[in-house]
């Protein structure tokens, strides 16, 4: 599953007016990708803006539903911050100081408003301890676990988790090994929230999902993040 897109020669983004589903009116925003994205012409996609999101009652949720529906916040926030901007280098570009993008108020649940912080690190992460949830939030950003193509639904929660770990622990984005100098860089997550993966070393825990082992002797070093858009090759 490749990162989600955002930006990039071919890719158009165009609001359409409001739709209609079930009784609940959405509004929408199309993107296709023109001739020179290379297979993906007849790829498009629609984002739905749902309203009801504010009034959903979270408390009667099962946990496993309340863990879902506030990973799609988080995501379904970041991707309306970017689209609101579009076109932009960088989610560290949105707002006056850099990175004021996780701080500003985006969303609402109930009467409340909630930032991107406040959904990762003050609900997700302290409600439902769970390092796989850094694989499952999105940062519109090249070095981010990429976006998955569905909506987490409380039912086939645990499933999609562990699927979106698999992914992002056997690509270069989370481990790039060096045998020569005998080191391993390591995404940044793995810095900035260490104690969220309980390890000493990141290869203790990406080992439980990769089908080749990284070397847990080798020196560990950082990847530096890199925080560009997502876009196209």
């Amino acid at each position: 599953m490749a990162p989600f897109k955002m930006q990039g020669d071919g890719i158009h983004l165009s609001d359409l007016d409001t739709a209609e589903v079930d009784s609940t009116r959405y509004q929408t925003v199309f993107q296709t990708f023109g001739e020179d994205m290379g297979d993906t012409p007849d790829d498009w996609y629609r984002f739905y803006l749902d309203p009801r999101t504010k009034l959903v009652d979270v408390a009667q949720l099962s946990p496993a539903q309340q863990k879902a529906f506030y990973i799609n916040l988080y995501n379904a926030g970041m991707l309306q911050a970017v689209l609101e901007r579009y076109p932009i280098k960088s989610v560290k570009s949105i707002g006056l100081i850099p990175f004021s993008i996780f701080k500003k108020d985006y969303t609402q649940q109930g009467e409340r408003s909630l930032s991107l912080d406040d959904i990762e690190k003050g609900i997700l992460l302290q409600k439902f301890p769970d390092p796989r949830i850094h694989f499952a939030v999105n940062c519109a950003s090249v070095s981010c676990p990429p976006l998955r193509a569905e909506p987490y639904r409380g039912a086939q929660l645990e499933a999609q988790l562990e699927e979106q770990t698999r992914l992002f622990a056997a690509s270069d984005q989370a481990a790039r090994g060096d045998a020569s100098k005998r080191r391993t860089a390591y995404s940044e997550l793995f810095k900035w929230y260490a104690s969220d993966f309980g390890v000493s070393q990141p290869a203790l825990f990406l080992n439980r999902y990769r089908s080749q082992p990284l070397p847990t002797e080798y020196d560990v070093i950082w990847i530096d993040y890199d925080w560009s858009l997502n876009q196209s090759k």
